[in-house]
């Protein structure tokens, strides 16, 4: 009996993990070569964020975070005002991704 009660615990977990959503932003601007990449990464430690950033070969960022959208939009909120001085924000496209595994941490991908 306590194999099945320790599975059927488990079970009830499943919903907060499903309830966990990821997101990609598209950053567009003055972000490559400015230190825009450390600023998304100091941001998303301080905010206790998963996921990633990585330049693209366009001169755009993208950001994959694992969160609500709630809080995913604080992130965009907050994202202009701890960027590097020399990094601009021009334009920030959000998409809802399906089917990503789980993250854990944050990191920069290069």
């Amino acid at each position: 009996m306590g194999f099945f009660n320790k599975h059927k615990s488990e079970r009830k977990s499943d919903p907060t993990d499903n309830s966990r959503e990821t997101w990609q932003l598209t950053i567009s601007g003055i972000v490559q070569g400015v230190g825009f990449r450390w600023s998304v990464l100091n941001l998303a430690q301080k905010m206790g964020m998963t996921g990633s950033v990585r330049n693209n070969s366009d001169g755009t960022v993208t950001i994959t975070l694992q969160a609500e959208l709630s809080r995913v939009n604080q992130f965009c909120a907050e994202l202009p005002k701890n960027i590097s001085q020399f990094a601009r924000i021009s334009n920030i496209k959000k998409e809802k991704l399906t089917k990503v595994s789980k993250m854990t941490g944050f990191h920069v991908l290069y």
